[in-house]
């Protein structure tokens, strides 16, 4: 891996947390659906918020050990997915730690209501999903 990958992935994560903190901000003065589940609203009673938030706290450092493995450092694409889903999951997690909900904006005809952290989340694990099966041949 080329020496300011780590940088430049450590800023557009950055960069995507700030856009979806800034959009959400935006969507709570019109309109948006507040997500008390996971996703599509699973388990949506909002009492299970903080085992959530442990979660998700978990698979933050789950990620972090991952990425300091010497396999994984040598795939940038493999880094990237994994910084596009981190960044997703701490937009996520400061909505439920800040409003016990996540802030879902954009619809998604009648089928669902997502947000920017959703769509970094789905596009690092579409590309961590390829890697791991391009290996595997």
């Amino acid at each position: 891996m080329k020496k300011g990958t780590l940088a430049l992935f450590t800023l557009v994560a950055l960069l995507i947390l700030v856009l979806d903190r800034a959009t959400k901000l935006l969507a709570l003065q019109g309109t948006h659906e507040r997500n008390y589940g996971l996703l599509f609203g699973l388990l949506a009673s909002g009492e299970h918020r903080w085992l959530f938030v442990a979660i998700i706290i978990w698979v933050l450092f789950f990620f972090v050990y991952v990425l300091s493995m010497k396999d994984v450092r040598k795939s940038a694409l493999l880094m990237f997915g994994l910084f596009l889903m981190m960044a997703g999951l701490v937009g996520n997690l400061l909505d439920r730690i800040f409003y016990g909900f996540v802030v879902d904006f954009i619809p998604l005809r009648d089928w669902t209501t997502f947000n920017l952290a959703d769509i970094s989340i789905a596009a690092g694990s579409v590309i961590v999903l390829w890697h791991i099966f391009r290996q595997k041949r």
